[in-house]
Parts: structure tokens; sequence; C-alpha cells
């Protein structure tokens, strides 16, 4: 009995032993888990940091929202990109006004910004393996191409290159999603670099981007009687480089030939036009890039930093009218005379139009009895408003009702301030003239003056416009005017 007790004391001791063995040894494994996994953890979380230190690590932390990452992986983009895009230069832009550089501030941030570069196809490649060379530059930073898209360069308006020969273009955004780091333009070097505007694509360029800002003193002179002769006059005119407006008569020997020398004007040009325009994506197509993160918008074709010529022609109609002493006077054939019908006075319009390509107006050639005339005037506002033409009128008359017949129609006009000169002249009468416009536009900002290709004349412009242009006034065509004057009313219309 005694002895199966004692068995019992030594079992359970044993046992006792054996649990707290047990114990201890599940202890230390635990331990050594413990100790294993904190080894690991350390480990991973040292790789971790130091991946986070890698450009991959930085572009994913900048995917993930650490915003204050975009500059890192910026210049990382920034070296991979100058490896294979040949005269990169990494870096902010170095001049604002620079349009083949230029910085896009990134909305509600002072610093961060994303680059936006023009750049030459790598050497010996095509657009489309520039766009993969890109992508897998991007990828060694940690990123990706976002956004890719193929735009047709303009062809410049005053650019002699035939159209379709200076090639296409890639736009290729790069970065992180969500975070683009450079907006990339890349051309065929040996079509140049475009003409690039970083801005708002939907907005066309206006007349005082082109010619400056539309309060500046403003002058148009037209010059009245082309088309009867060529001489050593009229040809030292058109070499004048200064914008002017030729005002043809029809039906003379050289009326075609003048009509000719239109050139382009600096104009907003339409959409539907053949010119450069502002680059606007279809709505649809800009939504998605944006919603994309690529927020830069470009404009292409004229800018600021493309000047046009000095050199612009405009032509107009030079039409004949009926003068107040008629039959003593006669204005010549294809004239609109007092009491014609609306069908006799578009037959006449018609004929003095037929041979004259590129007209965009017209005025009067004398015309005293018939610009006082309500009927005839308002008969041929509606022959040139269904043509499209705007109306000059010389003011041969005080009586003229001409200017007021095409406003009330809704015809584009403008009035003769002052006759620079007379059939009998000397060159101080048109100088004293010349100097009366010039105050007219300075104090009214716009002023329209009525010439003759006179060699009197000539000398006078040929002296005085230089003067003129460097104290700041503007010289432009009767259609620039009126751009420019529209651009003025409409702003202090919303004033």
């Amino acid at each position: 009995m005694f002895g199966s007790s004692k068995s019992r004391k030594r079992k359970s001791s044993r046992s006792s032993r054996s649990r707290k063995s047990r114990g201890a040894g599940r202890a230390s494994v635990r331990l050594a888990w413990l100790l294993g996994a904190a080894t690991v953890l350390v480990i991973l979380g040292v790789g971790l940091l130091n991946w986070t230190r890698t450009d991959t690590g930085q572009a994913a932390l900048l995917r993930w929202g650490a915003e204050d990452r975009h500059a890192p992986v910026q210049e990382a983009m920034d070296r991979t990109l100058a490896a294979i895009l040949p005269g990169w230069t990494p870096g902010p832009a170095a001049a604002a006004a620079d349009p083949l550089r230029h910085d896009w501030l990134l909305p509600g941030q002072s610093a961060a910004a994303i680059r936006c570069r023009c750049a030459p196809l790598p050497p010996g490649k095509s657009f489309w393996e520039a766009g993969l060379a890109v992508a897998e530059a991007a990828a060694a930073a940690g990123g990706g191409v976002l956004w890719g898209e193929r735009l047709e360069r303009p062809r410049s308006r005053w650019s002699k290159r035939p159209a379709g020969d200076t090639g296409d273009l890639l736009r290729l955004d790069v970065g992180v999603p969500g975070h683009p780091t450079h907006t990339l333009l890349l051309y065929a070097e040996e079509a140049g670099p475009p003409t690039v505007r970083w801005g708002d694509a939907g907005e066309i360029d206006s007349a005082s981007d082109l010619l400056g800002e539309a309060d500046r003193a403003t002058v148009a002179i037209v010059v009245d009687d082309w088309g009867n002769t060529v001489t050593e006059t009229t040809r030292e005119l058109l070499r004048l480089d200064v914008p002017l407006t030729m005002s043809v008569l029809p039906g003379r020997p050289f009326s075609r030939r003048y009509s000719l020398c239109g050139t382009e004007l600096a104009l907003p040009v339409d959409d539907d036009d053949s010119g450069p325009v502002a680059i606007d994506p279809p709505a649809r197509i800009r939504r998605e890039r944006r919603d994309r993160g690529c927020l830069v918008d470009l404009s292409l074709g004229r800018g600021r930093r493309v000047e046009p010529p000095a050199r612009r022609r405009e032509i107009i109609l030079h039409l004949p009218m009926e003068p107040q002493d008629y039959p003593d006077t006669d204005p010549g054939r294809l004239a609109i005379m007092k009491g014609m019908s609306r069908n006799e006075i578009e037959v006449v319009v018609e004929q003095a139009l037929g041979s004259m390509p590129g007209v965009t107006g017209v005025n009067n050639h004398m015309g005293s009895a018939a610009t006082a005339d309500k009927k005839t005037m308002k008969d041929l506002m509606e022959v040139l408003r269904g043509r499209g033409l705007f109306f000059l009128d010389s003011k041969t008359t005080s009586r003229s009702v001409a200017a007021a017949a095409a406003r009330s129609e809704g015809i584009p006009t403008l009035e003769n301030r002052i006759f620079l000169d007379q059939k009998v002249t000397t060159a101080d009468v048109v100088r004293r003239n010349l100097d009366l416009l010039v105050r007219a536009a300075r104090s009214s900002a716009y002023a329209v003056g009525i010439c003759h290709p006179y060699p009197e004349t000539l000398a006078v412009l040929k002296a005085e416009l230089p003067k003129y242009a460097e104290q700041g006034i503007r010289f432009v065509t009767l259609s620039e005017l009126m751009a420019l004057r529209s651009e003025r009313e409409a702003r202090l219309a919303a004033r």
C-alpha cells in the first residue's frame, strides 16, 4: 500500500519534470521563431528602406501618394531620358520664355512642375521606335508612358516649305500613374523644332497675339487706283516693308496682275482653314488624357514668337461709283450708278470681281453722288454681304451714307480719315497729312488713310513710315485693323 503511494509520487515527480522540460522547449522554440521573425523583419525593413531609396522605390512611393517624391522621380526620369534623346538638358527650364523647354506648374503646388520639352528623335529611329525607347527609359526609372498621341504639325502660314514636308509630331507624357513628370514633343530633326505654345489647346490665335495689344495706336494705309499701269513708283510701293491695302480698279489692263499681289495676313485662323491653328483635340480625347493626370495643354502653329512679315498686302476692290458732277466726270465702266436696281448692282459687282481673286473688301472710287443715295447703298451692301466682303467708305463727300448702310446690313465697315495726297500734290502736303493721320490714331487708337501711287507719296512713305514705327505706331491692313478693333471693343464691353 505504502509502496504503491511512493510509486505514485515518483511518477508524479517525473511527469512534472517532463512537463517543465516540454514547456521550456516550447518557449525556446517560440523565442527562436520570434528572433527569426524579428531578424527577417529587420532584414526586410532594411531592404525596404534601401528599396525606397532606389528610383523604382521612389516612383512607388509617389504612386502611393507621397507627393514629396515628385522631385526625385522627376530627376530620375530626366537622367534616363537624357541617355536616349539627343541634345537633352536635364533640370528645370533655364528661361521662362523658351518654348522648347517649359515648366508647367502643378495646381496647388508652388515648386512641383511637369517639365515640357521638345526634342528631336533619336538618330535613326522612327516615331514608333522612339516611343518604345522612351517607354523603356521611363520603366527603368520606375514609371512609364502615361499618354501617347500623334499630332500633325501645321504648315506655317508664311513658310515657303511645301505642305506635308514638315513631318509629324509625337506627344508622350511620362511619369507614374496619376503623377506625370514630363510632357515630350518629339520631332524629326530634319524638319526642325515645331512652333509650340504651352497653354490652352482650345485657344485660337487672336490678332493681338500676332500684332500686339489692341490699344496701341494703329494706322491702315490704303493705296487706291491700282490696275492702270505698271511704273517704277508702283514697283517701289510693292517693295515697301510695311503692310498696305491695295485698292484695285476693275477691268483695267493690270487689274488681275495686281490682285494677285495679295499675301497672307496676320489674322486669327478659323478651324476649317488650312493655315496654322491651335491643335484642339476632341473633347473626349482631351478628357481621357486629363483623367490620366496628364494636364499639359499645348498649341501648335503661330504664336507670339512667330513674327508676321512686314510686307503684307491686302487686296480690295476699288469699285467705281457715280460722282456728283457726272457726266462731266466719268467713273468708267463697271460703275455703280444712282437709280440702278439691286439686280443691276449685283451684275456689276459680279463682273468687277470676276477677274480679281483674293478680294476681301470694297471701297468706292469717286462716288460722291452714289454714296449719298440711301437706296443705292442699301442695295449695294446687301450684295456685298452675300459675298462676305467688308466696306471702306472713302468719304468723297460729307453727305455719304455708305458706312451707315453697311453697318445696318451687318457688314464690317471703316471710314477714311484723310486723303494723304491729291492729283496734283507735293511731298510737304503728303507729309503734313500723314502726320495728321498718325495724330488721329494716337487719339482714337485707329485711323485709316488713303493715298495714290504718286512719286511724291512714295517718297514720303519711304522716309516717314520707319520713323513712325520706331515711335510705336503700328501699321496694318484693313482686315487686321478691324480684327484689333473688335477685340478692343469686346474687352471694353466686358468691363
